[in-house]
């Protein structure tokens, strides 16, 4: 029989190495940051990723004591696809996770572009060499989840054929899943305030997005989660519920470094986000 009631948590930007890629900085710089929405403090240069990396085990501790069906890390697990040793960390960090406890990886552009932001064909594979597909679907009770890659969504200049490829991925599986039981995960959130709101580096390209929501109303979509914005926002177009999940490594806004819980049951769907210096609720 199939899980009526079950709970999941979603992760966001562990991105290993980015509080020293952040750090260092003088009032300018800080300064420069928040005009482009990215707002740190100013501290002493680190090296390194222990900072980012002591987040993580905290979240991994906290999943294995929360014991939820599975786990899905919202993208930006690294800053830097060409590290070994951020991914080597990561991958180690990893291994703490319950054996029994499915773990789902979502690309980010610090995972999938060697620059950060235009993924291309040997980006692609690398990130497949070391997470596995880069976008997929699997299900849960009588929920059906689909992972997309929206750092292709974002940039798709360089691989056209992958963008073709995977929208016609999502046709198919809205097509084939019972309307309002797909759940759809990704990096990009599709907007954070408004769907007709301004391309930014922050949302997916309104040529995209709208496509996207044009699948998604027809098909009944409610729910999305995404990461990238390092703080959270959960926003409305209709029926359709976008939520953007803060940081567990470095925020870039109010929103402190935490994980979200997400409670499904025959009713619905409701989730909260925890900071990960608080227990989750039963």
């Amino acid at each position: 029989m199939k899980q009526s009631r079950f709970r999941f948590l979603f992760l966001a930007d562990t991105q290993l190495g980015a509080y020293a890629s952040f750090s260092g900085l003088d009032d300018a710089g800080v300064k420069a940051l928040a005009e482009r929405d990215m707002h740190v403090r100013a501290v002493p240069k680190a090296e390194g990723f222990e900072w980012d990396a002591a987040r993580y085990r905290e979240a991994v501790a906290m999943v294995n004591s929360t014991r939820p069906d599975f786990v899905v890390v919202g993208g930006d697990m690294i800053d830097d696809l060409t590290s070994q040793e951020q991914i080597a960390e990561l991958l180690q960090i990893t291994s703490g996770l319950d054996r029994d406890i499915p773990l789902y990886w979502v690309p980010g552009n610090h995972d999938i572009a060697v620059d950060n932001v235009v993924p291309n064909a040997y980006s692609i594979d690398k990130y497949r060499e070391i997470f596995g597909e880069d976008y997929y679907a699997f299900s849960f009770g009588n929920r059906r989840f689909i992972v997309l890659n929206t750092v292709v969504l974002d940039h798709p200049e360089e691989v056209p054929d992958q963008l073709e490829d995977q929208v016609g991925f999502l046709e198919y599986e809205l097509s084939a899943t019972e309307p309002g039981q797909a759940v759809l995960f990704g990096h990009h959130p599709l907007f954070t305030a408004r769907p007709d709101e301004p391309d930014t580096y922050w949302n997916l390209p309104i040529e995209r997005r709208a496509l996207l929501l044009q699948l998604i109303h027809l098909h009944g979509v409610r729910l999305a989660f995404a990461g990238h914005w390092h703080r959270n926002s959960v926003a409305f177009d209709g029926d359709f519920q976008m939520v953007t999940s803060g940081p567990v490594g470095i925020p870039l806004g109010a929103d402190p470094s935490g994980l979200r819980v997400v409670d499904v049951d025959p009713t619905g769907i409701v989730h909260y986000y925890v900071p990960l210096d608080r227990p989750t609720r039963p």
